[in-house]
């Protein structure tokens, strides 16, 4: 039980009167918190909530929910233990609104008079100096007692109020118990700060919980959207979890799975016994399931999981079928089919003609000869084809003949079987046929490969299996092939240097890329094109080119085509000081193209013309020896636009 203090009731009315107090007298923080309410214009002989309508009330309630059903237990074990005290434990928001009451009739009458109820603010700014408003303003636990209220109506009260945080450290909250001054007691407040620490680890517990839950909740769905399958075992073997991708794979109901001894769902792997016995994972090993009479190829890794003290607790199993692995190797080795139709820029005749030719034969299986000289597209036509195709979810693999030495092309193609020859992998290696298989191989340059290799190659399409070098059984193939190369295959059949029947084989559709002289009029185009990828590329900001680029670029021969058309830009845009490619920045031979033209005339033979009647005869004589003004235009080495505006000068019919 508290005795009242007339010396702060002194205090207390010389302060309101005067503005004057003796320090020794009241405490510091009850003086300072008077202060604040003299600054605040608090009515020192009021002091009732104020209330807020019921549907903000309600709305708060809600943004409160879990603090409330979290408080709740500690408030109805508080007013227990304080029954028929006539003590009223309340619950507040961070800003002091009184979200809930508990207490006894004659107390809550009270209450009600001072508006100390739910939906009632009660912050220092509203009431004066309280323990909830207080408590709020230093974020600490606080016991005020009668007079050291600022408003006179609550000094027959004493109330002790403990901040509650949430587990980042922010308030959200006071926990109080108020009532008459004279049934206080000192150990009031020590109760009220034990119940808003329990709050607190209450929240805190819920709060991991709750993002236990999540990670769980979030762990469990990237697993089940993994391609990969996913098996987790205890340390004796028997499966614990299994994923839906694993589920699918092996045809098994994910409940039924668990409890299962993992040798029920995936067969007897002595790598996976191995694991067991010895703790040791593994990493990339083969394995094969039978499934329905079917036998599944699958590359299989563990991990381990240690409990604290270190020792294995069990096991992570993931499993990727071999198609899918073979599509991530070639990715990353970069076969992967980048190009469509789409990617292969030009409006030319030939051009097109080529592209319809190529999207028509897309969706069969048939093989595929590409000729074509260095630098015309045709490994772009090859993977377009395989991205038109029914097989662009599959593998795209392309190997060039003439890069790999004749002793290693063998072993390339077909793969071989472990220690068939000194310096092979101990568990062999699959070819690229076998890493194909499923999608389209691109056979490069063709022509390069030697005539005891197109025997073999010959045999594979015919028979649809190959056999690893040291290999006894014939493997299944199921591969489209296409077939590129820059030499004419029918004249190295006349020179013995290419099997005619393997010509026929692959010579089912034949694509012959267009070189660039013959598609001038989509230099433009390319090179809008060759600038816009620069310029993301490399940062550049070209943002154009000079007619007489254009003009000196159609009328270049291109021996390297459009390769050769690419790395002159590319040079330009590095050249370009100002975003815009002049003469200047294009490569030497191309400056000198039209005075070695010019040299070649015999000036003897010209007859002596006025400037501008030679300009009229070259030009009607351009349109009577060409069939286009694209054609006429270059012979004369200006544009088309300056051809026209030229011609209609002299006014000219074209």
């Amino acid at each position: 039980m508290l005795i009242e203090n007339k010396a702060v009731k002194n205090e207390w009315e010389k302060f309101v009167k005067d503005n004057d107090i003796d320090k020794n007298n009241v405490r510091d923080m009850i003086i300072k918190s008077w202060q604040r309410c003299k600054e605040y214009n608090v009515d020192p002989y009021m002091g009732k909530g104020d209330l807020v309508p019921d549907n903000k009330l309600d709305r708060i309630k809600k943004q409160n929910k879990q603090l409330i059903e979290t408080a709740e237990p500690f408030m109805k074990e508080l007013a227990e233990l304080v029954k028929d005290s006539h003590i009223v434990v309340v619950l507040t928001n961070a800003k002091g609104l009184i979200l809930e009451t508990l207490g006894d009739e004659k107390i809550m009458n009270n209450a009600n008079q001072l508006k100390f109820i739910p939906g009632s603010y009660w912050s220092e700014e509203k009431v004066g100096t309280n323990a909830i408003g207080s408590a709020i303003e230093i974020d600490k636990p606080l016991q005020v007692n009668g007079c050291e209220h600022y408003c006179k109506q609550h000094h027959t009260w004493t109330c002790s109020a403990a901040p509650i945080h949430n587990p980042e450290g922010e308030l959200i909250g006071i926990l109080d118990m108020s009532g008459p001054f004279k049934r206080a007691h000192p150990h009031t407040l020590g109760m009220v700060v034990a119940a808003a620490k329990s709050v607190e680890n209450q929240i805190s517990l819920i709060e991991k919980n709750k993002e236990l839950r999540i990670a769980n909740k979030f762990s469990s769905a990237v697993f089940n959207s993994m391609s990969e399958g996913i098996i987790s075992i205890d340390k004796f073997g028997k499966v614990i979890w299994i994923n839906k991708a694993a589920s699918k794979m092996f045809e098994i109901d994910r409940e039924s799975a668990k409890e299962k001894d993992i040798k029920d769902v995936i067969g007897e792997q002595p790598t996976v016994e191995k694991m067991l016995s010895n703790h040791q994972p593994f990493n990339d090993e083969d394995i094969s399931v039978y499934r329905n009479k079917e036998r599944l190829y699958l590359n299989a890794s563990a991990r381990i999981l240690l409990n604290k003290t270190g020792i294995a607790d069990g096991y992570i199993i993931i499993l990727r079928k071999m198609k899918a692995v073979k599509k991530m190797v070639n990715r990353m080795a970069g076969s992967e089919a980048r190009f469509c139709f789409g990617d292969i820029i030009g409006e030319n005749r030939y051009l097109k003609k080529v592209k319809d030719l190529g999207r028509r034969i897309s969706k069969s299986d048939a093989t595929v000869l590409i000729e074509g000289e260095s630098g015309t597209g045709k490994e772009m036509m090859a993977q377009a084809i395989h991205n038109e195709s029914l097989r662009r979810e599959r593998v795209f693999l392309s190997i060039n003949c003439a890069a790999i030495p004749q002793n290693l092309l063998e072993s390339e193609l077909f793969g071989y079987e472990g220690g068939s020859f000194t310096g092979a992998r101990k568990k062999g290696r699959p070819g690229k046929f076998e890493l194909a298989s499923g999608g389209t191989l691109l056979l490069d340059e063709i022509g390069e490969m030697p005539l005891n290799m197109q025997a073999s190659l010959l045999r594979v399409l015919q028979e649809k299996e190959i056999n690893r070098i040291g290999g006894l059984e014939p493997i299944p193939i199921d591969v489209r092939i296409l077939a590129s190369t820059n030499k004419d295959l029918e004249e190295e059949v006349r020179k013995g240097n290419f099997r005619k029947d393997l010509f026929f084989r692959l010579n089912t559709v034949k694509i012959k890329m267009p070189v660039l002289s013959k598609r001038l009029d989509d230099i433009e185009k390319l090179v809008e094109h060759f600038i816009f990828i620069l310029n993301q590329k490399s940062n550049q900001n070209i943002h154009a080119v000079e007619n007489e680029v254009i003009d000196l670029l159609k009328e270049y021969d291109w021996p390297g085509n459009v390769r050769e058309l690419q790395n002159v830009i590319e040079r330009a845009v590095l050249l370009s000081e100002d975003g815009c490619i002049r003469v200047k920045h294009l490569p030497e031979e191309f400056k000198n193209n039209v005075e070695k033209e010019v040299n070649k005339i015999d000036s003897n033979s010209l007859p002596l013309l006025k400037l501008k009647d030679m300009e009229k005869i070259m030009l009607e004589h351009s349109i009577q020896e060409t069939k286009t003004i694209t054609e006429a235009a270059k012979i004369l080495g200006v544009s088309r636009s300056t051809f026209y505006r030229k011609a209609d000068k002299f006014n000219l019919k074209i």
